[in-house]
């Protein structure tokens, strides 16, 4: 219990050492933000690996800042917890979040997650937030979390003319094949190690997203669902049967039109460190997810 206390004194400094850093607000309204973190459960007799996973929206109601929930899970030391009844308000400009949700297992137990999050840097495209949150059991026993987390905020795509539905296009990079070559990044003016040229998108309902492939290998994108907490399977993601390219040879592209709204994981089938994150803001009344086409110009 003596090394659980101090750990989570030293963690807990680390944290506050690193939020006096200057920085500017990333959480917004009206936006889709991916968050991703990794950190440590912190019980009275252990200290276990933990991470999350929040996929979700920020819209204005009337004073207030209203927090959707599209995808979530919370991961400790391998057991799952799917998050529900997602609540959340912005505070000081983004400088703070605060969040709380219920969260359940796989056997249906449920358990009361409350989170707080403090700005520490913004990057171009992601700000990262320190985040300390508490977990309950139906029995009050609370277990503390510390969380190191980048926030991602989908890249908006506007259509030119109100006419038109948005359409954009991702280029797949070359070299993307392979995990160890990184690539230039022109928004953050160095080389990281992306596959697309944008995995955080947004568009409205009824908008095409058009695939390029430029490596010298084909591609194959699917949708489907991550299997990052899922330590029984191989494969990183699962399809869902809703999204299939088929071989996108070098030199050609496809496209994809995204007709209902909702979050959507493409991955490429045989190369899967490469994924893309879509979000389709509502703009329409249809629910059925588009039509796919393989463009040979």
């Amino acid at each position: 219990m003596r090394r659980a206390y101090l750990t989570s004194l030293i963690l807990l400094g680390v944290l506050a050492g690193i939020s006096t850093q200057s920085a500017n607000a990333q959480l917004a309204e009206n936006k889709a933000f991916l968050l991703e973190g990794n950190g440590f459960a912190i019980s009275e007799n252990s200290i276990l690996t933990a991470t999350i996973d929040l996929q979700f929206t920020i819209a204005k109601r009337g004073a207030t800042s209203e927090f959707a929930l599209q995808n979530g899970l919370i991961d400790i030391n391998g057991k799952d917890l799917t998050v529900s009844g997602f609540r959340g308000t912005i505070l000081k400009n983004g400088q703070f979040f605060k969040i709380s949700s219920e969260a359940s297992d796989a056997g249906g137990k449920k358990f009361t997650f409350k989170a707080l999050g403090n700005l520490v840097e913004k990057n171009p495209g992601n700000s990262i937030y320190s985040v300390t949150a508490t977990l309950s059991d139906p029995s009050n026993k609370i277990t503390k979390l510390i969380y190191t987390t980048k926030v991602s905020e989908f890249t908006p795509i506007k259509p030119t003319d109100k006419n038109k539905k948005t359409e954009i296009t991702v280029r797949i990079l070359k070299g993307s094949s392979n995990s160890e070559v990184p690539n230039y990044n022109e928004q953050a003016g160095r080389f990281l190690f992306n596959y697309f040229s944008e995995n955080r998108i947004s568009i409205i309902s009824g908008g095409t997203v058009t695939f390029v492939n430029e490596d010298i290998v084909s591609h194959s994108l699917k949708s489907g669902t991550s299997n990052n907490y899922n330590k029984t399977l191989k494969e990183a993601f699962t399809a869902d049967g809703k999204i299939s390219s088929g071989n996108i040879q070098p030199g050609k592209s496809w496209s994809v039109t995204f007709k209902e709204p909702g979050f959507y994981r493409i991955f490429d089938e045989k190369y899967q460190w490469m994924d893309a994150t879509i979000f389709v803001s509502s703009d329409s009344s249809s629910k059925t997810i588009g039509s796919s086409k393989n463009l040979l110009n």
